[in-house]
């Protein structure tokens, strides 16, 4: 073999070489930053939220409201805990159902109450559960978002074969994790005549990328890949759902609300979103504060906003005028 040979194939050596060298690199950069992903996002689901008993109301608060305990399944056999809650006086006629879901991180749906009591007034049902991982329903975690979305999807599925419910429309309204979960849902229920989102977000990776950014800076985007493929492994086809996908899916009519001081969830995950695209569009509603935080449902007294739930009562009644 002559010397000219023997150094190209020297040469195609190292570069064949250096090349799997710079692969395998890569796969173990890519195991790593898989490793580091799943668990930043283990660590922000894995674990359970209790009601603080201090936050606790209580049926009795409100005159004229009732509610009955009811159990289905989720996903994985779990069972939840909700309660359908409605008003005692007979002069008001029960116009539709609301099925709402609550938000992350305070426990499951008893905060709302104020809420529910006064949607009852305007002759609501309404039916509020605890999420998989939540006070009175099952799990020993919250597991991650794409949770909140399942367990919606089976508490419409039991709310709609409850034999006092079923001959009425439907409508969802969420808050935070809640309103993710309830503007999502239109992916599996486009029937339902209307949905309320107060401060949520367009898809579960949204929340993923801010906190990850508040927390090493725009490196974290790196991880969001690797992230959404934990995240799949987790729940499938529920973790590439979003909330416009839901819009397109369904023809309800919509009402966001969000503040523009949120720091929990900032409002261009959702609400910018959404009214860049559908502000002309009259199926949908938006609403928009300056200083309400993440909370919204508050005044500036602390006391529940009459003006806001009366807003929130009259857009679901115009939604049954279709």
């Amino acid at each position: 073999m002559s010397e000219k040979k023997k150094m190209s194939k020297k040469k195609k050596i190292v570069l064949w070489s250096v090349g799997g060298g710079i692969a395998l690199l890569i796969i173990a950069a890519c195991v790593a930053l898989f490793f580091v992903a799943s668990m930043i996002y283990d660590g922000s689901f894995n674990y359970r939220c209790v009601t603080p008993e201090a936050d606790i109301l209580e049926v009795s608060e409100f005159e004229g409201l009732k509610r009955d305990r009811h159990t289905f399944e989720s996903n994985n056999g779990q069972k939840l805990v909700g309660y359908l809650y409605y008003n005692t006086d007979d002069s008001i006629d029960e116009k539709a159902v609301i099925v709402f879901a609550h938000g992350l991180g305070g426990g499951g749906q008893t905060g709302y109450m104020d809420v529910f009591a006064y949607l009852a007034t305007r002759g609501y049902y309404v039916f509020a559960y605890d999420a998989t991982g939540n006070d009175e329903s099952e799990g020993d975690i919250i597991g991650g978002l794409p949770q909140g979305l399942i367990d919606l999807n089976y508490a419409v599925d039991y709310v709609q074969g409850v034999e006092e419910l079923k001959n009425l429309p439907f409508m969802l309204m969420g808050h935070s994790w809640g309103a993710l979960s309830a503007t999502n849902a239109l992916n599996y229920h486009p029937e339902v005549k209307a949905v309320a989102s107060l401060a949520g977000w367009n898809e579960s990776m949204d929340m993923i990328e801010y906190r990850g950014c508040q927390m090493v800076g725009p490196v974290a985007k790196m991880l969001i890949p690797f992230a959404r493929i934990y995240e799949a492994t987790k729940y499938g086809d529920y973790s590439y759902s979003s909330s416009m996908k839901g819009f397109e899916n369904s023809d309800c009519k919509v009402l966001v609300i969000h503040s523009e001081d949120d720091d929990t969830i900032p409002i261009s995950y959702g609400y910018g979103k959404y009214e860049e695209k559908y502000g002309n569009n009259e199926r949908f509603t938006f609403k928009k504060y300056s200083d309400r935080g993440h909370g919204l449902f508050l005044d500036n007294t602390g006391n529940l906003d009459m003006l806001l739930m009366s807003d929130i009562a009259d857009f679901f009644d115009s939604a049954l005028e279709k």
